[in-house]
């Protein structure tokens, strides 16, 4: 049987659930670094600036995918004023998904701190500045509920599509 619908590829649809996990516990370990042992904060931090990294990565691969591979197109078609919501709040989901981990890149550079990827080692080349850092962390964390917020928002619409409008939308990105 062949399925009418259009459908994201299968590297679309890995990049997109690979960055929403990595997103969530980047957040998930962001939130809860304090309720951590005290010897473990500094596993912690690391492990969520690898993170960030990786969402960093893979958004910058999903971004040149996407500019290569036009999506499916909506059946039916969107009502042009949520078309043009759609398309903004995707833009600023991919903004933010690059823009959150790239600031946390130089914050834990200027904390004084490095990344530790288990086989080697890359020690901040910047001295601890806490007149940069603090400004940066209040950026990025702000960005990142901001990012949250966005995300949650995307997945709401996908499920009322789903539950509600049930026209099977959320079936062009599901494995």
């Amino acid at each position: 049987m062949i399925d009418p619908l259009p459908r994201y590829d299968a590297v679309a649809i890995t990049l997109h659930w690979a960055v929403a996990l990595l997103i969530l516990a980047a957040f998930g370990l962001g939130l809860t670094v304090d309720d951590f042992p005290s010897g473990w904060k500094s596993a912690v931090i690391n492990l969520h600036a690898l993170i960030g990294l990786a969402v960093l990565v893979l958004s910058l691969a999903r971004l040149a995918w996407r500019l290569g591979h036009r999506p499916p197109p909506y059946q039916p078609p969107l009502a042009p004023l949520a078309a043009r919501l759609a398309h903004l709040g995707h833009l600023l989901l991919y903004v933010l998904m690059i823009a959150v981990p790239a600031i946390g890149v130089p914050t834990l550079l200027f904390r004084g701190l490095g990344l530790d990827f288990g086989l080697f080692q890359l020690a901040s080349p910047l001295a601890r500045n806490r007149e940069i850092y603090r400004p940066l962390t209040e950026i990025h964390e702000l960005g990142s509920y901001l990012m949250i917020a966005l995300a949650a928002g995307h997945a709401a619409v996908a499920v009322f599509h789903q539950m509600v409008a049930r026209d099977q939308l959320m079936r062009r990105m599901l494995p």
